[in-house]
C-alpha cells in the first residue's frame, strides 16, 4: 500500500533513534543535552511537581505536554472558526513553533569565487520539512547587493501580497511532489502527473526533502521514503546549493523559510471541494490571515565580491556576522563582525524565547572587522544554562543573526 506518512518511520532509521544525539536546544532540562524520542524534541523536558497531590516531589523530568511542532498558521485560523478557544493559548503555541522552526536547521554561507554556496543542515529526526507535507516546503531566498543597498541578484523570491513564490532558475525549494501514476489517475478519470489529491496518490514525482542524521539510501528506500528525482550521499543531513552572482554584488542576505500552506494547495482544496463551503470558508480564512505567511527559519547576511581575483575564497569586508568560535562551547567564545564604514553597531544575545540575555556591544565601531569576547553570563553576571542562544548584529538597516550553542 502507498504511504500516507513516514515521519515516524525516518525516526527509526535516523541516528536520533539509533544512538540519540546531542542537541540541548531541544532537550530542555535534560542534564545530557541528548535526544532520542520524539517526545524529547516535542515533549521536552521540565522542572516542576510530579503532581497536583500534596507533598509530591519536585521532578527535574516532567515531559511538557505542549507538543510543539511548526505549524503557525492553523492556530491562528482556529480562533475564527472556534471562538470558544483561547485565544492566548494559540498564539503562545505559534511562539514555540516560531522557536522550534528556528531549531530545526542551520545555515551556512560561504563566499566563492564566484558567488556563494550556502548549507542547509538538518537538525531534525526526520526529513526537513517532516510529514507527507502537500502544502508544507521551505526555501532559500537569496538577495545580493551592491554597495549602495541597490538589488542586483534575487533567487526564491516570495511575494507576501500574492502568496506567490518564484521558481526561478536558481530557486531551491524543498518539497515533495505525490501524484498518480497513468494506469490510476486513468482508473480515476483525473490527469496523471503531481497531484493534491493525498489518499489517493500511488507515485512520488519529487522528494528533495533533507535527510536527519543516521540516512542511508538503502534503509530509506526499504520505509518507503528515498529521495526521488535528486540525491543525498549515505550518512548526509545536509543540502549545499551553489549561486553565482553578478561582478557587482558585494554582499548578499540568505533566508531560510517555512510555509504551512502553499497557494498551490489551498486552491486545489477550495476548488475541489463541491459538497459545501469548507474549501471556500478555509482559503478565505487563508486570505485573512496573511496566506499563511512563510516563518522565517534562519536568515544571514554576508559579504562577497566575486569581482575580487587572487587568493580563492577571499573577501572584502562589507558587513558580516561570522560563526562564533569555538561553536558549541564551554568556555569563552570569540565573536566577529565586519562594517562597511564607520557607524553605530548593535551585537545582542537573546536566548530560544526570543528574550535578550547579554547586549555585547552597543557603540561606533571602525570599519572593518571587529572581536568580541563572551564569558558565557547574561547582563547580570550569571551564568546562562545550557542550550541554542541567538546572536544578533544591527547596524543601519542590515542585521545577521548566528546560532550559539552553550555547554555547561
Amino acid at each position: 500500500m502507498f504511504p500516507i506518512e513516514r515521519t515516524y518511520s525516518e525516526w527509526t532509521q535516523s541516528e536520533y533513534a539509533i544512538t540519540g544525539v546531542y542537541a540541548p536546544q531541544f532537550a530542555g532540562d535534560k542534564p545530557s543535552g541528548i535526544v532520542s524520542t520524539c517526545q524529547d524534541c516535542h515533549m521536552r523536558d521540565v522542572t516542576g511537581r510530579g503532581s497536583n497531590v500534596s507533598g509530591s516531589p519536585n521532578r527535574t523530568d516532567l515531559p511538557l505536554h505542549d507538543l510543539t511542532g511548526g505549524n503557525t498558521f492553523i492556530p491562528d485560523v482556529l480562533e475564527d472558526m472556534f471562538p470558544e478557544l483561547d485565544d492566548t493559548a494559540l498564539e503562545a503555541g505559534m511562539d514555540r513553533a516560531r522557536t522550534m522552526l528556528q531549531m530545526a536547521a542551520t545555515l551556512e554561507v560561504t563566499p566563492t569565487e564566484t558567488g556563494i554556496t550556502v548549507r542547509v543542515t538538518n537538525e531534525t529526526g526526520h526529513k526537513l520539512p517532516s510529514g507527507y507535507p502537500e502544502g508544507r516546503r521551505i526555501w532559500l531566498s537569496v538577495r545580493g547587493f551592491q554597495a549602495d543597498g541597490t538589488t542586483v541578484y534575487t533567487s526564491g523570491h516570495y511575494d507576501f501580497s500574492t502568496a506567490d513564490l518564484t521558481h526561478d532558475e536558481d530557486a531551491k525549494i524543498y518539497e515533495i511532489h505525490p501524484g498518480l501514476s497513468p494506469g490510476l489517475a486513468g482508473a480515476l478519470g483525473f490527469t496523471p502527473g503531481k497531484s493534491f489529491h493525498f489518499v489517493l496518490n500511488d507515485t512520488i514525482y519529487l522528494d528533495n526533502r533533507i535527510p536527519p542524521r543516521g540516512f542511508t539510501n538503502a534503509a530509506f528506500t526499504a520505509i518507503q521514503s528515498p529521495p526521488v528525482g535528486y540525491s543525498y550521499a549515505d550518512g548526509q543531513y545536509w543540502d549545499d546549493t551553489d549561486y553565482d552572482l553578478p561582478s557587482t554584488a558585494d554582499s548578499v542576505t540568505v533566508t531560510l523559510y517555512y510555509q504551512t500552506l502553499s497557494k498551490e494547495y489551498v486552491t486545489f482544496l477550495r476548488d475541489a471541494n463541491e459538497s459545501n463551503s469548507a474549501g471556500d470558508d478555509l482559503y478565505a480564512a487563508w486570505e485573512s490571515h496573511g496566506k499563511s505567511t512563510p516563518e522565517v527559519m534562519a536568515s544571514m547576511t554576508v559579504a562577497v565580491d566575486p569581482a575580487v581575483t587572487g587568493t580563492p575564497g577571499t573577501t572584502v569586508p562589507v558587513f558580516a556576522l561570522l560563526a562564533p568560535s569555538p561553536n558549541p562551547s564551554r568556555g569563552q567564545v570569540e565573536f566577529a563582525f565586519a562594517v562597511p564604514a564607520r557607524e553605530r553597531a548593535v551585537l545582542r544575545l537573546y536566548d530560544v524565547q526570543g528574550r535578550l540575555r547579554r547586549t555585547l556591544v552597543d557603540e561606533t565601531v571602525p570599519a572593518g572587522e571587529t572581536r568580541v569576547s563572551w564569558d558565557g553570563d547574561d547582563d547580570h553576571g550569571i551564568a546562562l544554562a545550557s542550550g541554542m542562544y541567538f546572536l544578533r548584529l544591527e547596524a543601519g538597516d542590515r542585521n545577521a543573526v548566528q546560532r550559539v550553542i552553550r555547554l555547561r
